[in-house]
């Protein structure tokens, strides 16, 4: 009951009704024309016309911004730059405490920058000729070790097949027949026959490979592909680390010298050397290896760096100036807030409207000192009830009249906000709203009655009736229409219902029907 008589109170209040009152009978006298009475019958002549659905609250004019003004940081006030009534712009200081300290280290800060913007830009216009000559002296010295370990390389690979060859044709052939052939065979015995197997198979498997290695040898130079090179050669040496593994369990077991020759010693002590030669090969292959790839690392890197110094800097050192830099940077702001917390500035462009900071008093920190509005820019706060809020939304239109300048003066605005929390007002639901006025307009004063009407729906060349003459029968809605002198009733769809109670005829009404305004329903 309370919210409906809220509802009613702003609905009427004042010469907002008047308003209303008259925009709805000049619709009403748009889509209708009396005809005379006959017989006491009131009837209209339906036109097409605007369906317009409204609702009308009250408001106060207020600023777009309005805010009161303190220092983040207390202290002992310096200086009152503005009185009021003045305009300022944004960001004017408008009062500050003392902070001569602060302003001090934030010389030293910005002192701080410049300098190392000043490295950066050293660096960027690139390293010293003195610098570049000592690179490029370092780099021919890597170069020149380069060359010696890959010969060193070249060397070793070819030890290594010296020694794997003399190994298997010096010392392990002895104790084969045919061991040139396809079908080497050692004449040593023993009851182990699958070694002797795998031992033949492997002979031949050498010798093919140490004719092929001998070719790759003979072809390798400085330019040759090395990585290959030291492939071959790794696997060859371990191939031939296993066959004399296994010719080894041969050669030392005590039933082959039993059955044997007095050469027996000899085999053993062969067999070993062999092994011995080998073993020294691979360890040589692997320190020249090492020492080639040590080498050929260092020298990319010093080429690297010899480009990096010759194009400018090293990125390295551009990317750690330029975090000095942002270091210095980011010192330099905090500076600058904590100088901000001892400073009252104008958050936007305004008028001033109240101070209360004097100079040589001491400021608590966040407590109201400086208050200011903006200017020429206003809006419309307003308290909708419940039962209106579904109805309204965001950018809806709205024409609103003044108390100071009457009813004839229009302005036009839009909604821009609608508080999601209600608001009680009287204790009736409310629900805060804000409308901005599309112009600028001098007229407008902070603290203004308004009177808003808000164009919540609207639709074109439509017919529209009073609710007063549409009644039901059977669930169905009708209306009387008088044609050739007879009164009939007229089943009607409506589509949209406005506030005060039109109806919108979507069909069962055409444009020059003549409707009774006081039907006679039986």
């Amino acid at each position: 009951m309370k919210q409906k008589l809220f509802f009613l109170k702003n609905l009427f209040k004042k010469k907002s009704v008047i308003f209303i009152t008259i925009a709805v009978f000049l619709v009403l006298i748009m889509i209708l024309v009396f005809s005379n009475k006959d017989n006491g019958e009131q009837t209209m002549t339906v036109k097409l016309s605007d369906f317009v659905n409204q609702i009308s609250v009250s408001g106060k004019v207020v600023a777009s911004s309005d805010v009161s003004l303190g220092f983040s940081q207390g202290g002992r006030v310096s200086s009152v730059r503005v009185k009021v009534g003045d305009v300022v712009e944004e960001g004017r200081v408008l009062a500050s405490v003392e902070n001569g300290d602060l302003r001090a280290d934030l010389t030293q800060k910005e002192a701080n920058l410049e300098k190392e913007e000043i490295r950066l830009k050293s660096l960027q216009l690139g390293t010293r000729p003195e610098q570049i000559a000592i690179t490029e002296s370092s780099l021919l010295s890597t170069q020149t070790a380069f060359n010696q370990a890959k010969q060193s390389l070249i060397n070793s690979i070819s030890d290594a097949y010296t020694k794997s060859d003399d190994a298997i044709k010096n010392k392990i052939d002895q104790f084969f027949k045919n061991p040139l052939t396809i079908n080497p065979t050692i004449e040593l015995s023993t009851s182990d026959s699958d070694i002797i197997s795998k031992i033949n198979s492997e002979r031949y498997s050498i010798g093919v490979m140490l004719v092929s290695w001998e070719k790759s040898i003979s072809n390798l130079n400085s330019n040759s592909d090395f990585v290959k090179a030291i492939t071959e050669a790794e696997n060859n040496m371990n191939q031939v680390k296993s066959f004399l593994s296994k010719v080894s369990v041969i050669t030392n077991n005590p039933e082959v010298y039993s059955n044997t020759g007095v050469f027996q010693i000899n085999w053993k002590t062969d067999t070993s050397t062999a092994r011995l030669a080998i073993d020294n090969a691979i360890s040589n292959l692997s320190s020249s290896v090492t020492l080639y790839k040590n080498t050929q690392s260092e020298l990319l890197i010093k080429q690297n760096n010899l480009k990096l110094e010759q194009a400018g800097a090293t990125n390295e050192d551009i990317e750690q100036a330029i975090t000095q830099i942002k270091s210095a940077q980011a010192s330099l702001l905090n500076t600058k807030a904590m100088l901000a917390k001892t400073l009252i500035t104008a958050p936007f462009s305004g008028i001033i409207t109240k101070i209360d900071a004097k100079v040589g008093e001491v400021a608590s920190s966040n407590l109201p000192l400086v208050q200011m509005m903006s200017v020429g820019s206003f809006q419309i706060e307003s308290y909708v009830p419940e039962v209106n809020i579904a109805l309204i939304k965001l950018d809806d239109n709205a024409k609103i009249t003044l108390d100071a300048y009457g009813d004839d003066v229009l302005f036009n605005a839009k909604v821009i906000s609608i508080d999601p929390a209600e608001t009680i007002k009287d204790g009736v639901s409310t629900y805060k709203t804000k409308l901005q006025f599309l112009d600028k307009d001098d007229r407008i004063k902070r603290g203004m009655t308004a009177n808003i009407s808000i164009i919540t729906f609207s639709k074109p060349n439509v017919i529209v009736v009073p609710g007063g003459v549409v009644f039901e029968r059977d669930g169905r809605k009708f209306l009387q229409v008088k044609e050739n002198n007879k009164i009939l009733d007229k089943e009607i769809i409506v589509g949209n219902i406005s506030s005060l109670g039109q109806f919108e005829v979507v069909s069962g009404l055409t444009e020059g029907s003549v409707v009774l305004l006081n039907p006679k329903i039986k």
